[in-house]
């Protein structure tokens, strides 16, 4: 009875030690481990391709937060849009248009950073790029009247300069919708396809980012002397970082110190690898002409 109740206490004290010293405590961070931070992207070139080229960004991000990022791969513009609504995205990289489309829906969606560019073939140095209608020289497309009824290219219902200120731009400029002044268009789901789609053949133009085909030129894809724009929008700032409406106010200011703040090695070679020459902060003010244009757009549908 004397042994029994002697390791009773023993049992009893090493119990009550573990709840209550601080060396068995759960530390924030190891509770952190444990909860990934959900991140995703539009996937307007190939989605491989983009995860691949941010690795360094999300290494930087799981060592300063002392958490995994775990990657979202999207099927859509449309995806990623309703994952940041429905929190199972944490953060992402939105379109512009995209963004704004959420932001419609959830005001605690926001932007805070975006990436600056190189100068392009087609693309001023800075965080502005265009929408723009290409076709290629042996077309014989060379003026947008000579398109007239010709088979053409959008990228993503979703996609900014893909589709958005086609259908809601573009149309303006020539005094009707696309679907009437052109014989069939196609979306092919994303830049890089549109692009392909035209230099194949496919299709006889296409509207594009000019990001992706400064890009493309660059890889040799297309030769820059057989581009034929024959349209380009105003400027549109370039994709932004935007925060889900699930995560908070700490969280948010560390991520936006880590990316915006942070220089290393590994990011310097990756931005230059993606052709970029750094990352800026953003607020939703800068993206208020694409507000203005979903606004009218919903309208519209009604």
């Amino acid at each position: 009875m004397k042994n029994f109740f002697i390791i009773f206490l023993i049992f009893f004290g090493l119990l009550f030690f573990n709840k209550t010293s601080p060396a068995f405590e759960s530390s924030d961070a190891d509770n952190t481990i444990k909860t990934p931070l959900s991140f995703s992207l539009i996937p307007k070139k190939n989605i491989d391709q983009q995860i691949s080229n941010l690795a360094p960004l999300f290494q930087l991000l799981e060592e300063k937060l002392y958490r995994p990022i775990k990657i979202i791969r999207p099927h859509s513009y449309q995806a990623v849009i309703e994952g940041i609504l429905s929190h199972t995205i944490d953060f992402a990289i939105l379109g512009p248009a995209s963004y704004a489309k959420a932001r419609a829906r959830d005001n605690r969606v926001d932007a805070f950073a975006s990436f600056t560019t190189k100068k392009g073939f087609t693309t001023p140095q800075g965080s502005y790029y265009h929408s723009i209608l290409f076709t290629l020289r042996h077309t014989g497309c060379d003026t947008i009247e000579k398109l007239k009824g010709k088979k053409i290219a959008l990228t993503d219902p979703a996609s900014t300069s893909g589709a958005i200120i086609p259908n809601m731009v573009f149309s303006k400029h020539i005094g009707q919708p696309l679907q009437t002044f052109f014989g069939t268009h196609v979306y092919t789901g994303s830049h890089d396809r549109s692009i392909k789609a035209v230099a194949n053949g496919f299709v006889d133009a296409a509207f594009v980012a000019s990001v992706r085909i400064d890009e493309a030129v660059q890889k040799k894809l297309i030769p820059p002397d057989q581009i034929v724009i024959l349209w380009r929008s105003n400027p549109i700032h370039y994709d932004p970082f935007v925060f889900g409406g699930s995560v908070n106010e700490p969280l948010r200011t560390q991520i936006k110190n880590i990316i915006l703040s942070s220089a290393s090695p590994q990011l310097e070679q990756m931005l230059n690898n993606m052709q970029l020459t750094g990352i800026e902060k953003v607020c939703n003010e800068d993206y208020q002409a694409i507000h203005d244009i979903i606004a009218v757009q919903t309208q519209k549908n009604k």
